[in-house]
C-alpha cells in the first residue's frame, strides 16, 4: 500500500477516532473539531484518494469563515459561510504529520527553512506549469500582499497611482493604501460572458496619471479568468512600451477547471520575465492561510537584490509555516488534482441549478480559482432599491444571510463592474453548495 494510502486511511477517518488519534499525537493540547459521516452528492463520479465529500466541521476552531461570521450576523443563522476565500476540506494529511513531528520536539528555537525547501518551491512549478524559476531568486513572504507593499515601495518612486483591473481582487486596494499610494481601476469589459481587457483605455489611464506598476491577477479573482498568453503578451507589450513593470499575484494558479490552461505570466518570453514579479503561495492551493507563508520571484536578479536591499529581507517565516509548505509541494499532487476535479464538478453544480431552478442568478462556469462571480443584479431589481443610500452588494448579502442563511461577498468590493454581482466560494462540498443553492432558491421565490 502507497505511503499516500497509508496516511489517508489514518488522516481521513471519520468521527471520534480521528480526533483521538491527532489528539493523542500531540498530547491532547489541540482541540480538534470532529467530523460527521455525511455524503454530499457529486455531480460525477470521480476515483479520489482523499475523501473531499466528508463533511468536517470547523466551527469552534476560530476562524474568519465560520465563527466569525457567524457571530457577525447573530441573530441570523448562517449554516452557508461562502464568502471567505479558504476551503472547507480537511488538508493534506501530509501537512499534519509534518507539523505534529516537528510539534513533539517541543524547542522553538531560530530555525530556517526546512531541507530542500527551495528546491521543492522550483519543482513544483516546473513540473506543473513547465516554468524555470531561478535558483536564488525566491524570497520569502508573509503574505502575496506582503511582498506587492515591498514591490511597490520599492518601484513606484513617481509616487503615482497604480493601476488595478477592476473586478479585481479587494485585498490590492488596502495595499496600495497602506504603501500610500492611490488606485486607478481598469474596469475589464463583459462580452458573451467573459470577462476582457480594455488595454485601449489602459493606455490612455497609464499616459494620462504616469502610472508605472499595474497589479495583475492571473487568475483572476474575482471573474475566474485564466488569461490566454495571447492576451498577456498585449497586455505585457503594452506595460513594456510604457516602462510599466507588471506584478503578477498568481496564488490561484492550482485551481484551474477542466478545458481551461493557467499560463504564468513570466513564461511568456524573457521579455515579460524581466519586468515583472510573480508571487505565489500554497496558502489557497493547501488550505494554509493561517501560516502566513508565501514566496515572490523574477527572473530579473537586480530587482530581486534591490528588494532585499530596500528592507524586504524575509530570510526565514513561521517554522511551522514552512514545514507546512514543505509537505505541501512534495507530496501534494494527488491532493491538488483531486481537489480541482471536485471544484470542477462544484461548478457544474452552481451552472446547472442556475441555468434549471434559479434564473434570478446568472452563471457561466468559470475558468479558474475556486471562487464564482454570480449576476444577482435580477434579485436587486427584485428587492428594490437599497435603504439609506446602501450599496446594491450590502442589500444582497444582508437578504442572502437573513433569508437563506447563506454569507456572499458583494460585487462592489472588487472595484468597479462589481455592482449587482455576488462571489460564492465553491471549496466546499457538495452538500452544503446543494443545500445552500436551495436555500437561495426558496429565499428568492419568496420576494
Amino acid at each position: 500500500m502507497s505511503n499516500t494510502k497509508n496516511l489517508n486511511r489514518r488522516f481521513f477517518m471519520k468521527g471520534a477516532s480521528a480526533t483521538a488519534l491527532i489528539g493523542s499525537a500531540i498530547g491532547g493540547g489541540l482541540a480538534i473539531p470532529s467530523a460527521v459521516n455525511a455524503k454530499g452528492m457529486g455531480y460525477i463520479s470521480m476515483s479520489m484518494s482523499y475523501d473531499l465529500d466528508e463533511e468536517f466541521n470547523r466551527i469552534g476552531s476560530g476562524d474568519y469563515k465560520w465563527d466569525s461570521i457567524r457571530r457577525n450576523a447573530r441573530p441570523h443563522d448562517v449554516p452557508f459561510p461562502m464568502g471567505v476565500a479558504d476551503m472547507d476540506f480537511r488538508t493534506l494529511p501530509h501537512i499534519t504529520e509534518a507539523l505534529m513531528k516537528r510539534m513533539g520536539h517541543q524547542n522553538w528555537g531560530y530555525q530556517g527553512p526546512p531541507s530542500y525547501f527551495y528546491e521543492n518551491i522550483i519543482a513544483w512549478n516546473k513540473k506543473r506549469y513547465n516554468q524555470d524559476i531561478k535558483p536564488g531568486s525566491i524570497l520569502n513572504s508573509h503574505g502575496v500582499l506582503d511582498g506587492c507593499l515591498s514591490i511597490l515601495k520599492l518601484h513606484n518612486t513617481s509616487g503615482g497611482p497604480v493601476l488595478v483591473q477592476t473586478p479585481g481582487y479587494s485585498g490590492f486596494f488596502g495595499t496600495v493604501r497602506n504603501a500610500q499610494f492611490s488606485s486607478v481601476e481598469n474596469p475589464l469589459r463583459l462580452i458573451d460572458g467573459r470577462w476582457e481587457m480594455d488595454l485601449d483605455l489602459m493606455a490612455k489611464q497609464i499616459d494620462k496619471d504616469d502610472i508605472k506598476i499595474i497589479l495583475f491577477c492571473n487568475p483572476a479573482n474575482p471573474t475566474g479568468n485564466c488569461w490566454s498568453p495571447t492576451e498577456m503578451r498585449a497586455m505585457g507589450d503594452l506595460c513594456i512600451e510604457k516602462g510599466v513593470l507588471v506584478v503578477a499575484d498568481e496564488i490561484h494558479c492550482d485551481f484551474v477547471n477542466k478545458g481551461a490552461t493557467y499560463t504564468p505570466y513570466a513564461t511568456l518570453g524573457e521579455k515579460y520575465a524581466m519586468s515583472s514579479y510573480t508571487l505565489k503561495s500554497t496558502s489557497k492551493s493547501f488550505n494554509l492561510a493561517a501560516h502566513h507563508v508565501a514566496y515572490l520571484f523574477s527572473d530579473n536578479m537586480e530587482m530581486i537584490d534591490n528588494l532585499k536591499k530596500s528592507g524586504h529581507q524575509r530570510g526565514s517565516l513561521n517554522a511551522l509555516g514552512m514545514i507546512a509548505c514543505n509537505a505541501a509541494y512534495l507530496h501534494g499532487a494527488s491532493y491538488m488534482d483531486d481537489t480541482q476535479s471536485y471544484i470542477d464538478g462544484n461548478c457544474h453544480i452552481l451552472e446547472d441549478f442556475c441555468n434549471e431552478s434559479m434564473k434570478d442568478v446568472k452563471y457561466r462556469k468559470h475558468e479558474g480559482t475556486y471562487l464564482a462571480f454570480l449576476d444577482c443584479s435580477s434579485v436587486a431589481k427584485k428587492l428594490g432599491k437599497p435603504d439609506d443610500g446602501a450599496r446594491v452588494g450590502d442589500m444582497l448579502k444582508n437578504f442572502f444571510i437573513e433569508k437563506a442563511g447563506v454569507n456572499l461577498n458583494p460585487g462592489e468590493n472588487y472595484g468597479l463592474g462589481g455592482e449587482g454581482y455576488m462571489r460564492m466560494n465553491l471549496a466546499t462540498t457538495n452538500y452544503k453548495l446543494r443545500g445552500a443553492l436551495d436555500a437561495m432558491k426558496m429565499a428568492i421565490d419568496a420576494i
